[in-house]
């Protein structure tokens, strides 16, 4: 049998597969922890309990390790393929409404540490600026469906964008507020509002 084949040759690709995994989710933890550009190699090597050789040898450079983080967000994010499905069958303004908070803040609920370096750091590297627009085309798309048997201004357009926020979320999360309170409360205020403009 050939040198690296057959059973420990599967068993060493299966070894590289866990490291390297291992390497990938030490590196997001620090990248929600302390940011992406502040985390070296070190620090992810000491993370994930591997040389800082094994580090660079399964990414060699941040345009290795960066897309690869990105893939990973991508899956935990979940972010919703098709927006009008989310809605279908919901007639009622404020059904829709509450559907728009709750898809949004679980994207949130998955991911959220992710998304802070995401946007806080859009500069670092293309893919983390290119995942940030995604996150946004997103949350856009939501809104569109939404809202889409309705006629909404432009403010009322951004103060819904605002209310369905990250930043929102982390808010009312830091003041005691469970998921399903969070949502139930922005939704009410969002219809409010909304239909107070009809």
């Amino acid at each position: 049998m050939p040198p690296g084949g057959g059973v420990w040759g599967a068993r060493r690709a299966s070894a590289a597969a866990r490291t390297r995994q291992r390497i990938l989710d030490a590196t997001l933890e620090l990248h929600g922890e302390q940011g992406i550009g502040a985390t070296t190699w070190d620090d992810i090597a000491a993370r994930a309990g591997v040389g800082v050789g094994t580090v660079y040898r399964h990414f060699p450079s941040l345009d290795a390790l960066i897309p690869a983080c990105g893939e990973i967000t991508r899956q935990v994010l979940e972010l919703p393929e098709d927006p009008p499905a989310l809605f279908a069958g919901l007639d009622a303004a404020p059904e829709r409404i509450e559907r728009l908070v709750r898809e949004a803040f679980a994207i949130y609920e998955r991911g959220a540490p992710q998304l802070r370096a995401i946007r806080n750091e859009p500069d670092v590297h293309p893919n983390v600026a290119e995942a940030g627009t995604e996150v946004e085309g997103a949350l856009g798309a939501l809104i569109d469906a939404a809202v889409a048997s309705s006629a909404i201004t432009p403010a009322d357009r951004a103060v819904v964008r605002a209310m369905i926020d990250l930043n929102t979320w982390d808010a009312l999360r830091e003041q005691g507020l469970g998921q399903d309170e969070a949502v139930a409360t922005i939704a009410e205020l969002l219809s409010l509002r909304l239909g107070s403009r009809r």
